[in-house]
């Protein structure tokens, strides 16, 4: 019971710990952006800023050549308490070898369809023949970032999340450096593509490194590749694929269909409100990263009861986090787009912000349920429910744009999007046995505490374009709220830890209970 008791304990640091520094590191990358999103659009002009926001649209989706190959390494080395140096060695070499041909597949395929794009964005740019250099360049850094991505992926499986914040973080502060000395000097775009690219490389070269000191028994050869391990990636990464496909078709396809379709800088506006979304909905689920490798290692254990437990009280303050958010984008988005990249946005931007923000909260109770079904590999119907997401978002895409315009495009990812949190959080509790109230449950007193904070927001008023008042404002009525849900959630901590016993004595059974 002791070592039960003791193993629980450090999991839970290792997890609060973990968050702790995803969230700073991403923190970091949110400031940059909200710093480079004006500055890009300032010193590029929104054409150009038209073109880096379809390339890069285009490119996410190249991504999904990793093809749920990383979850899957997430999972085997999370679990290696189970494998032998030889199961890791295979499980790793085989990985790196579906990377490289997925690197390899990217460039065969990227080419062809970049130079079916590189005439139209030409024409935004009045025949500018810098695009296609570019578009190659910015293509050759996901060739090569694919089989790089396997060092990241061993450092979340060991949970040396710290480390990896770290790395990220000094990379981060040398590529802003070199984007807003090029922005600053020519703003070509040629330019910043090459100190995104390098920066980012050698960013994973400094995993790679890292990786070597944590598990320095760990090898990399083709004599590993497996056939018998192959297998087993491809049946737990197939899923994993599916998912991360649907994902991009839903995320993505909206700015590419925009910047086609409609006339040029509603792209712009469009983009920029589904950033301000991405970016508070990628805050709060750095927050959640450390959840599969914990899942992983409990289901290793056979801690099955300890799952349930993790994904109520995950979900409870996943919606603690999450809820703020929302509001804060409904009620203060205008001003805040006025300060952050003009007035002339507000028209624009504000009405597709005003839609999107509504998957705030459903997307955090989701990504709870989506990092068990991850750290379980119980990922079947996830991916398929993600499928048909990706499939309602286009239908409704193309019903919807040409009547609707922008908030057309922004109701064809917010309604597929719920549908689809709605889904997995149904998928998850039948998983795991939880009863349906049980969960609800938790929804009470986020609720409860958010209702109390929109009505005091809304009673102050319309808040003046600045950042200043808009932080005082949100920040008042963030500290009352969190004193708030601390006094609450402590009192229910309290009252059981006195129902179950507890004492400070780790010997006592208690202290297993309580856990």
């Amino acid at each position: 019971m002791e070592a039960v008791a003791l193993a629980a304990t450090r999991s839970k640091s290792k997890t609060l710990i973990g968050a702790a520094s995803n969230w700073t590191a991403f923190m970091a990358t949110l400031a940059v952006a909200f710093f480079l999103t004006p500055l890009f659009v300032n010193k590029l002009g929104t054409a150009k800023y038209d073109v880096w926001c379809v390339v890069e649209a285009v490119l996410t989706y190249f991504t999904m050549l990793d093809l749920g190959v990383a979850a899957c390494l997430v999972r085997a080395i999370a679990g290696r308490s189970a494998k032998t140096s030889l199961d890791l060695n295979r499980m790793v070499s085989s990985c790196l070898f579906l990377f490289l041909a997925a690197g390899i597949a990217a460039l065969l395929v990227g080419l062809p369809v970049l130079w079916a794009l590189a005439g139209s964005l030409e024409k935004k740019l009045a025949g500018d023949q810098g695009v296609w250099p570019f578009m190659l360049l910015m293509l050759v850094n996901v060739a090569l970032t694919l089989p790089l991505s396997v060092f990241p992926a061993i450092l979340e499986g060991l949970e040396a999340f710290t480390t990896k914040s770290v790395i990220r973080i000094v990379a981060l502060v040398v590529r802003t450096a070199g984007l807003v000395w090029c922005a600053q000097n020519g703003g070509e775009l040629f330019w910043l593509a090459v100190v995104y690219s390098v920066t980012l490389i050698v960013e994973h070269l400094a995993m790679a490194v890292a990786c070597r000191v944590l598990l320095p028994g760990l090898e990399y050869h083709w004599r590993y590749i497996h056939r018998d391990t192959l297998r087993q990636v491809r049946l737990y990464s197939l899923d994993a694929f599916l998912a991360m496909v649907a994902s991009r078709v839903s995320m993505q396809t909206g700015a590419i269909v925009v910047g086609l379709m409609l006339p040029t800088g509603q792209v712009t506006f469009f983009a920029t409100a589904m950033r301000l979304v991405e970016y508070a909905k990628g805050m709060l689920r750095t927050l959640t990263s450390t959840l599969t490798p914990n899942v992983s290692g409990m289901q290793a254990r056979g801690d099955h009861d300890a799952i349930g437990r993790l994904f109520l009280q995950g979900t409870t303050w996943a919606l603690y986090a999450a809820l703020p958010v929302q509001i804060g984008l409904l009620l203060f988005g205008s001003p805040f787009l006025a300060r952050w990249v003009g007035p002339d946005f507000i028209a624009g931007c504000f009405p597709s912000l005003a839609i999107l923000c509504w998957t705030v909260a459903p997307g955090m109770a989701q990504s709870v349920a989506a990092r068990i079904l991850y750290g379980t590999g119980q990922l079947k119907w996830f991916a398929r429910a993600a499928l048909v997401e990706a499939a309602m978002n286009i239908g409704l895409l193309f019903l919807l744009i040409r009547s609707m315009g922008l908030t057309g495009t922004a109701w064809a990812v917010t309604l597929p999007n719920v549908l689809n949190a709605v889904f997995v959080v149904m998928l998850t509790l039948r998983l795991l046995k939880v009863p349906l109230l049980d969960y609800l449950k938790q929804y009470l007193a986020p609720l409860v505490f958010n209702t109390v904070l929109a009505l005091a927001w809304w009673s102050y008023g319309p808040v003046k374009a600045d950042y200043l008042a808009i932080t005082m404002v949100v920040g008042v009525g963030l500290t009352g709220y969190a004193a708030a849900m601390a006094a609450w959630e402590g009192r229910k901590t309290w009252g059981r830890l006195r129902t179950n016993g507890w004492t400070w004595k780790l010997s006592t059974p208690a202290i297993s209970r309580a856990s």
